[in-house]
């Protein structure tokens, strides 16, 4: 049985571990992040596929680092709102024309938010999922986005992917 002197000590720790824990932030130290930058195009049956979202998945972890096509389909990864690039290795590739990323801007070109996850408060670590945009229909067949099969893998000798997909589904990887 404990007494109520050490009760007492027992209970001024755990306040004080719960207030230095509820104290710290929950930023990323982004020099022990191994990032990659990548870039790249994405096409659809030749023409440039515009504001695209791309995620390059993790497919064991659920992380992923994401871009918006610009109007020729060119992209950018980030890893989360602060930072580019994506972490080295084997990804499921996934692209749409309705989900939406928080955190980059939409077709008004405002902010739409920020993702929610370890990587930044922003990122992919925590696996937040892109979120579909409502009234809009998908451009992009389901072979490259929900049930994507497009996978690459990342390395720091490899910075560009180019994607050329077809109606058909008939490519099934980079153009690199």
């Amino acid at each position: 049985m404990m007494t109520f002197r050490t009760q007492h000590r027992l209970i001024v720790t755990i306040a004080l571990l719960l207030a230095i824990g509820c104290s710290a932030t929950n930023e990323i130290e982004y020099g022990k992040v191994n990032l990659v930058s990548v870039s790249g195009n994405v096409m659809l049956d030749g023409k440039p596929l515009a504001a695209a979202v791309i995620t390059f998945e993790d497919p064991e972890t659920g992380t992923f680092s994401f871009a918006r096509t610009d109007s020729s389909g060119d992209y950018t990864l980030q890893f989360d709102s602060q930072e580019n690039g994506v972490i080295p290795g084997k990804k499921v590739v996934e692209v749409s024309t309705v989900r939406n990323v928080l955190g980059l801007a939409g077709e008004d070109g405002e902010e739409e938010g920020e993702q929610s996850s370890e990587e930044g408060d922003s990122s992919s670590e925590e696996g937040d999922e892109p979120a579909a945009q409502p009234g809009k229909s998908e451009a992009v067949p389901a072979c490259y986005n929900k049930d994507s099969k497009l996978t690459i893998e990342v390395s720091s000798s490899t910075r560009t992917f180019n994607f050329d997909l077809k109606s058909d589904c008939s490519t099934t990887g980079a153009l690199n």
